[in-house]
């Protein structure tokens, strides 16, 4: 018997660890005066970053055991809609009608993939 209410709250983890993850990693890199291996390595958004996106691959390896690759590759993309979302409050990006409207079409286009 699938227990969706774990399935939903892996789905959760994978996709919000992949996406704040990129982020980390973004905010790490704007960071850098310069780029360089060693100022990479000692900054910490770097490993907040990298640990949140082997997190996302080990949750998603879980996914996997339970869903259909068909479904769970597309259910995925949510991590787009969390990329929107924390873009907006933590680089205080604009959030334009496009990028609702394309947020809106992932969250259908994911329910309509789970059915």
């Amino acid at each position: 018997m699938i227990n969706y209410a774990a399935i939903l709250t892996i789905l959760v983890i994978t996709t919000f660890s992949g996406s704040a993850g990129a982020l980390a990693l973004k905010k790490g890199m704007n960071d850098l005066p310069q780029l360089s291996l060693k100022l990479v390595l000692m900054n910490g958004w770097i490993y907040l970053g990298s640990f949140l996106y082997i997190l996302s691959a080990v949750t998603n390896i879980f996914l996997l055991k339970f869903l259909d690759y068909s479904i769970a590759f597309p259910m995925t993309s949510l991590t787009y809609v969390w990329t929107v979302i924390i873009s907006y409050f933590i680089f205080n990006e604009k959030l334009t009608v496009r990028k609702v409207l394309a947020v809106i079409l992932i969250i259908i286009g994911v329910f309509v993939i789970s059915q």
